[in-house]
């Protein structure tokens, strides 16, 4: 369980799920409807070409869901476990169970290229179920049989994409068919021009006359194509009133002479054998299939059996048989003759058992010889009437002599073995009834006789002595069944087993010169190893002291790059400072040179500075002095505003004192 979920996680996080956010547990805490919803994602990977897929199931009704899983399944060819029952199977998937979804999705992922293609041709291949009654009608029966061969057609065309696609077209083949289509098509090209130059000397009135031709063979060419497709439509009428009237003829036939209570009669009795096959011999043949099919399951799952282990086996069969028979014997022998009244009825009842089994297989036998034979009866018919049509068409007239003898006489053949075989039928449904009358009387007095043996058991006290004897007697008929079909089945696997050898000793034998050319290739294999590991050792130590080498000779160079860097900077650190010393002594020459020059026009730097020294030393002294006055004048100014305040402070308080207040 474990692994299975680990191979769905791995598989859901690669492309083209990406389910990154899951792991072991959050996978497994997932609820039903969530799994179901996983199960639907996948689905629409492996069939994109179905948008039914591509939908969140919380919007879709539960059956619907498991409808359409359960018809992908059947598509993808998927197959449950076989104890697993289809009403269960079905119940767990519409529930989202574990058990179920977890093996589900372990089979898709497992080979989900395989399955895509699987759901493509699924699109393509699925049948229609027609009913029988449906397929009476001619139109029907043609469309699906033009259904079926487009299938066909369909598996063919797919056939030969993958033949194509698996085969490998190399550059050199595409190439050389290039070339060859360019060789072709010059050749056409060189037809053509001479074509042209022959036509050219051709008169105009010739073309049209040629052209007129041509179109005239073309129109001739489609009335014969619609004469042909009328002549198929009036074919297929013809076949389709033959049918009708085969089948009124039919209908004519049997509702002929016939009362209701005859017909009532034989449908009771077709109704008694039907329920005899279906309640009695179709459920033990079922039954013996069953367990030879578990048989052969135990057989295919247990390991290979050797000859000493089948050997044992055949002895412990043998004794086991032994012990039985004389355990048989021993009942035999204390058995009272006289006490057994049922053994001539239940002696009869057997023989009424095998005969009655034995008319049903000859009857079912008979069925299929007849089913058989009107099916033949209803292609040669058509064929034999669309021989005589064609016939009549090429010649004008109907098929007479030697052809037509044998034809009558096929069908007058046919016609007495379809009588024979159902009055063997009718023969055997007879017999039928009467075996199964004998055996409810034989019944009926089995029944009765068991009454009185019960009584009889009950006042000698000993009841359930007969009911036992009859379980006994059962039970060792079971086992002989048992017995014979194991010993069948030891033999199948004897059969098998020898087969089994028979081809590993074949093999060997087809393997045995291929070894023989093996060995000296082996030896010769080593020996070239030995040779491989000496070259590539002495390479190891080569290429060792080439790295060496390389590495000292890459530091030696890292080391001079460095350097290189450094008196690069250098150099150009001393140029710039050699351009900014000459600047600098280029100015000072200049200064000099003006300030020794007599030339009063060009005035050095010199004397400019001082120049504007001796303005600035001007305007800080006229600064001052106005700053000395405008002290002054502040100082004045002040003391006159003082002045005036007070003055103000007086006339005021002159005021008060003038109106009375105080």
């Amino acid at each position: 369980m474990v692994e299975q979920l680990k191979f769905i996680v791995e598989q859901l996080k690669r492309p083209p799920f990406n389910r990154k956010d899951y792991n072991i547990l959050t996978f497994d805490n997932l609820t039903n409807n969530q799994l179901l919803q996983v199960l639907t994602d996948v689905f629409a990977v492996v069939d994109p070409y179905d948008p039914s897929h591509k939908i969140d199931i919380r919007d879709e009704e539960p059956d619907k869901t498991a409808t359409r899983h359960m018809n992908t399944l059947k598509m993808l060819g998927y197959r449950p476990k076989l104890e697993t029952d289809v009403n269960t199977f079905r119940q767990n998937l519409v529930s989202g169970d574990k058990s179920v979804v977890f093996p589900i999705l372990q089979w898709l992922l497992e080979k989900i290229p395989e399955h895509k293609e699987r759901a493509y041709l699924g699109r393509y291949l699925s049948r229609i179920d027609v009913p029988s009654e449906f397929l009476s009608d001619p139109e029907i029966a043609e469309q699906h049989e033009r259904s079926d061969e487009l299938m066909e057609e369909f598996k063919e065309v797919h056939r030969e994409y993958k033949e194509l696609t698996s085969t490998p077209h190399t550059i050199e083949d595409l190439r050389r068919d290039i070339k060859q289509l360019e060789d072709e098509k010059e050749t056409l090209q060189k037809r053509l021009e001479k074509q042209k130059t022959k036509v050219q000397k051709v008169p105009a009135s010739q073309i049209e006359l040629a052209k007129t031709y041509r179109q005239e063979v073309d129109k001739e060419e489609k009335l014969n194509n619609m004469k042909q497709d009328l002549n198929n439509v009036i074919h297929q009428l013809e076949q389709k009133i033959q049918r009708l009237e085969r089948q009124i003829a039919d209908q004519r036939s049997s509702s002929f002479d016939q009362s209701p209570e005859a017909i009532m009669k034989r449908m009771e009795e077709e109704n008694q054998v039907n329920s005899y096959l279906v309640t009695d011999k179709f459920p033990k043949q079922l039954s013996q299939m069953k367990i030879k099919l578990k048989y052969y399951e135990e057989v295919t799952n247990n390991k290979a059996l050797g000859q000493t282990e089948i050997t044992n086996y055949r002895a412990k069969i043998t004794e086991l048989n032994s012990v039985i028979n004389k355990l048989h014997e021993k009942r035999v022998l204390t058995k009272d003759p006289t006490a057994d009244n049922l053994a001539v009825f239940r002696q009869q009842a057997l023989i009424v058992a095998r005969r009655k089994e034995q008319a049903a297989e000859r009857l079912t036998q008979l069925r299929a010889e007849n089913d058989t034979l009107e099916k033949q009866f209803g292609q040669n018919l058509p064929m034999g009437k669309t021989g005589a049509s064609s016939t009549a068409k090429s010649s004008g007239q109907i098929p007479q002599g030697e052809e037509f003898q044998r034809y009558v006489n096929v069908l007058r053949h046919k016609s007495n073995s379809y009588k024979r075989k159902r009055q063997e039928i009718n023969d055997m449904t007879a017999e039928l009834q009467l075996l199964k009358r004998t055996e409810e009387l034989l019944k009926e007095q089995v029944e009765q006789i068991k009454g009185r043996m019960g009584m009889e058991e009950r006042k000698q006290g000993i009841e359930g002595y007969f009911s036992t004897q009859e379980r006994l007697e059962e039970l060792s008929t079971m086992k002989m069944e048992q017995d014979e079909l194991k010993g069948k089945t030891l033999d199948e696997i004897t059969g098998l087993i020898k087969t089994l050898n028979n081809r590993i000793s074949s093999k060997k034998a087809e393997l045995d010169p291929i070894l023989k050319e093996v060995k000296p290739l082996r030896a010769k294999i080593q020996e070239l190893r030995n040779e491989y590991e000496a070259k590539k050792s002495r390479y190891d130590a080569l290429n060792a002291n080439f790295e060496t080498s390389r590495s000292t000779l890459e530091s030696e160079v890292r080391g001079f790059y460095e350097e290189q860097y450094a008196q690069e900077s250098r150099f150009h650190t001393l140029r710039a400072q050699m351009l900014i010393n000459a600047v600098q002594l280029k100015r000072a020459n200049d200064e000099q040179s003006s300030y020794m020059s007599k030339d009063k026009a060009t005035k050095s730097n010199r004397e400019q500075l001082n120049k504007q020294i001796n303005d600035c030393e001007v305007r800080v002294k006229n600064n001052r002095e106005r700053q000395k006055q405008t002290k002054d004048v502040q100082i004045d100014g002040t003391k006159q505003l003082k002045y005036w305040r007070d003055l103000l402070r007086m006339m005021e308080l002159k005021r008060k004192i003038a109106m009375g207040e105080s």
